[in-house]
């Protein structure tokens, strides 16, 4: 899992976005630390909230990049 986040985060910015959410509601998101549409400094975290349990009812919202985000 460790080599897959590094993957997913080594990805371009815009493709990452996809996963993006304001939403704390989602069950898979990407969230930051701060505000990306009104804060403009870039000293922040980035998150990837997933749940997994049961992985049946979340994996197919889980993101398609990489391609061995959802392999198992």
């Amino acid at each position: 899992m460790m080599q897959i986040a590094r993957e997913f985060f080594n990805l371009p910015e815009q493709e990452q976005l996809k996963n993006y959410s304001d939403d704390p509601t989602k069950t898979t998101r990407l969230f930051t630390s701060f505000n990306i549409r009104t804060e403009k400094v870039a000293n922040w975290r980035d998150y990837l909230g997933l749940h997994c349990y049961p992985i049946d009812n979340f994996i197919d919202e889980w993101p398609t990049n990489p391609a061995s985000f959802r392999a198992m």
